[in-house]
């Protein structure tokens, strides 16, 4: 949420990272779905 980040925050974005102003479309429990991570 890169909108709301305070003013003296410096983020370290790397190349291919993924970047929001809000949350994004995912919900954390459908990205650990989607990457084989979510654990039942």
């Amino acid at each position: 949420m890169l909108k709301y980040k305070a003013n003296w925050v410096e983020p370290e974005i790397g190349e291919g990272d993924k970047t929001f102003d809000l949350y994004p479309e995912d919900s954390i429990a459908s990205w650990h779905k989607r990457t084989g991570m979510w654990v039942d």
